[in-house]
C-alpha cells in the first residue's frame, strides 16, 4: 500500500499563499473541486473522473505558466515538504486523469505552458511546451500550411508531451512517441534546469534532430518517472506523403487472430506497412459500427451487470458478413509505391488467412504533390493522417449511463501472435465471467503488441471492475507478461513485478530518487518509485 500524507492546513495554506506571489491567486486551487481543464461532463475538478472513490483525490492545484515559474514552485514545495503530482493537460483517461497514487498531494498542472516553440517542415520535426494538445499542433499545422502529419492518439485532447512520457502512441509512421521524441527541456527537483541530448550544448542547432547528443542518454530517466519535470519537447512528426490509402483486413475465426498478428508484424519488420496497426474484435466492431440493426440487438445487454453474448455477436458477425478480428493501418507512399504497397499486402494475407477481406479508402495522388488531411481526407476512423478527434470518448456511456468510465489493462506481448492468442482466451474468459465485454484496443509493433484489454463500466460497477483488474494482473504475470503504462492505483503493483536480481532496478531507481529529490516532492509513487524515507 502506498503511504498517506497528512499536511496540517497551515502547512498548504502557507505553500498556496507563497505560490500565489509567483504565478496569481486564479491560477491556485486550495481544493480540488475547480482549475482543471474541463472534462468529458463538464466538470473543472482534480482526480479520478472514472472513480466514486477518493482514494487518489489531491489537496489542490498550482498552474504555472513559465519554466522560471516551475522552478519557483519546486524550490516552494521543498520549503514546505509539500508533494506535487505532475500532470501536462490531466487527460490520461483510463489511468487516473489528474488522480495522484497518494492521496493528497498537490497537482503540478503545466496545461497553461502551451507554447509551441517550433514547427520545422523541412525536417519534420516540433518543440513544444506540456499544454500543447495534438488539437494544438495540428491546427497550428494547417493555419500555416505545413506539409506535415503529426502522429495523434484515439482522443485528441491530450498533451503531446504527457502522452509521449508515458510512452502513449499515435497511428502515422511517427506514433510510436517515445522512439519519435528527441530531446527534452527538464526542471529537477531543486529547480535546476537541464537539457538533455544535443540540448546540453548551449545553442546547438541538432537539439530536435538527433536525440544522442554526447555521453549518457538521459532522455529515459523522465519516462514514467518522478525524477524531473519536462517543459519542452522535440517529436518528429511525419511529411505527408504523395500517395496514401486506408485499410481495412477482416478475417473470420477467433483463432484468425495468430496468422493475422504474425502476418502484420512480419510486414513492419520487412517496412511494407509503416504506421502501427490496431485491431479490434466483433464486440467493438459492433459497438462502433452505427449500424441500427446491430444496435438494436446488443442495446438490451449493454447495462451494468450484464455482457452481450457471444452467440448473438457471432450471429451478427454472420449476418453482416464481418470478420471476428479487424485490422486498421494505412499505406503511404509515392505514386508508383502504393499500387506495389497493395499488391504486397494482398498477397501476405491470401496466403496466411483463408477468407481474409480488404477494405480501401484510397488517395492515388500526383508525382510531387502531398496529400493534405485537412482537404482531402477531411476525417477518418483512425487518425492515421494526424487528424484528432474526441469521438471515442462517446463509448464510456455505451452501458446505459451517462457518466461512465473506462480503464485498461495493456500488457506487451511478443508479436507472432501465438502468444497473444493464448493471452487473449484468459482475458476474455476473466472480463466475460466479471460481467464485463472484453474490447479488443490491440496495438501492434515489429516486436511488440500491446494488448489492450479496454474494459467498460458505469460507476456502481467499480469494485467489481477493480476485482477483474487483480486477476487481469495476477494472470499476465504467470505467463510472464507486465504493463506498459498502468493506471494510478496499481502502480505499486506493477513496479512489484521487476523482481530481477533481488530487485535491482527498482533499488537502482530508489537511488536516483534519493540523490535528485531527497525530500520526494515530485510525484510520490509514480510507477511504484518512492524515497527511502517514504517507504520506511
Amino acid at each position: 500500500m502506498p503511504p498517506t500524507i497528512s499536511l496540517k492546513s497551515t502547512t498548504l495554506n502557507a505553500f498556496f499563499n507563497e505560490a500565489a506571489l509567483f504565478i496569481g491567486e486564479d491560477n491556485v486551487s486550495r481544493d480540488h473541486t475547480h482549475g482543471a481543464l474541463t472534462g468529458a461532463l463538464g466538470q473543472n475538478t482534480y482526480g479520478d473522473a472514472f472513480s466514486k472513490t477518493e482514494k487518489n483525490l489531491p489537496a489542490g492545484a498550482v498552474r504555472p505558466k513559465s519554466v522560471e515559474q516551475v522552478q519557483e514552485i519546486v524550490k516552494l514545495a521543498n520549503k514546505h515538504q509539500v508533494y506535487f503530482w505532475t500532470v501536462s493537460r490531466g487527460k490520461n483517461l483510463g489511468y487516473g486523469g489528474t488522480g495522484p497514487v497518494m492521496k493528497g498531494t498537490v497537482v503540478l498542472d503545466l496545461h497553461r505552458m502551451n507554447q509551441i516553440i517550433e514547427i520545422n517542415e523541412e525536417y519534420g520535426y516540433a518543440i513544444v511546451e506540456p499544454g500543447v494538445s495534438f488539437f494544438d499542433l495540428y491546427d497550428e499545422i494547417q493555419r500555416r500550411g505545413l506539409k506535415l502529419w503529426p502522429s495523434v492518439p484515439a482522443i485528441g485532447w491530450g498533451s503531446v508531451v504527457g502522452n509521449t512520457l508515458d510512452r502513449g502512441f499515435g497511428y502515422t509512421p511517427n506514433g510510436e512517441h517515445s522512439q519519435s521524441q528527441c530531446g527534452m527541456e527538464v526542471v529537477l527537483p531543486d529547480g535546476t534546469l537541464l537539457r538533455t541530448g544535443s540540448g546540453a550544448m548551449t545553442g546547438n542547432t541538432t537539439w530536435a534532430l538527433y536525440k544522442g547528443g554526447f555521453g549518457p542518454s538521459l532522455d529515459g530517466l523522465f519516462y514514467q518517472s518522478n525524477l524531473g519535470i519536462v517543459t519542452k519537447l522535440g517529436i518528429h512528426i511525419t511529411p505527408a506523403p504523395e500517395a496514401y490509402a486506408t485499410v481495412e483486413v477482416d478475417v473470420p475465426l477467433e483463432s484468425d487472430l495468430i496468422p493475422l498478428i504474425g502476418t502484420l508484424s512480419d510486414l513492419m519488420r520487412r517496412s511494407v506497412i509503416l504506421n502501427s496497426p490496431s485491431i479490434a474484435n466483433i464486440f467493438r466492431i459492433a459497438l462502433t459500427s452505427e449500424k441500427p440493426e446491430v444496435l438494436r440487438k446488443i442495446v438490451p445487454y449493454m447495462k451494468a451487470d450484464s455482457c452481450v453474448p457471444y452467440d448473438l455477436l457471432e450471429e451478427i458477425r454472420v449476418e453482416q458478413k464481418w470478420g471476428f478480428w479487424r485490422a486498421y493501418f494505412s499505406l503511404y507512399g509515392s505514386v508508383e509505391m502504393l499500387p506495389a504497397l497493395k499488391a504486397t499486402v494482398e498477397r501476405a494475407f491470401r496466403q496466411a488467412v483463408p477468407g481474409v477481406q480488404f477494405r480501401y479508402h484510397e488517395w492515388a495522388g500526383s508525382p510531387g504533390v502531398a496529400i493534405s488531411a485537412a482537404e482531402d481526407i477531411k476525417a477518418e476512423v483512425v487518425p492515421h493522417s494526424g487528424i484528432p478527434t474526441v469521438q471515442p470518448l462517446e463509448i464510456v456511456d455505451s452501458r446505459g449511463e451517462r457518466g461512465g468510465g473506462h480503464i485498461c489493462f495493456s500488457p506487451v506481448i511478443p508479436p507472432s501472435g501465438r502468444e497473444l492468442y493464448d493471452w487473449y482466451l484468459t482475458a476474455k474468459k476473466r472480463t466475460t465471467n466479471a460481467k464485463f465485454d472484453f474490447f479488443a484496443d490491440f496495438h501492434v509493433y515489429p516486436r511488440y503488441v500491446i494488448a489492450i484489454d479496454l474494459v467498460i463500466y458505469t460507476m456502481n460497477e467499480e469494485q467489481r471492475l477493480h476485482e477483474l483488474y487483480n486477476q487481469l494482473m495476477h494472470d499476465a504475470g504467470e505467463q510472464g507478461y507486465m504493463e506498459y503504462r498502468t493506471h494510478v492505483g496499481y502502480m505499486d503493483d506493477v513496479a512489484s513485478k521487476l523482481d530481477y536480481n533481488n530487485f535491482a532496478f527498482g533499488k537502482f531507481v530508489r537511488r536516483l530518487k534519493d540523490t535528485l529529490d531527497p525530500n520526494g516532492v515530485l510525484s510520490p509513487g509514480k510507477s511504484g518509485i518512492w524515497t527511502t524515507e517514504q517507504i520506511l
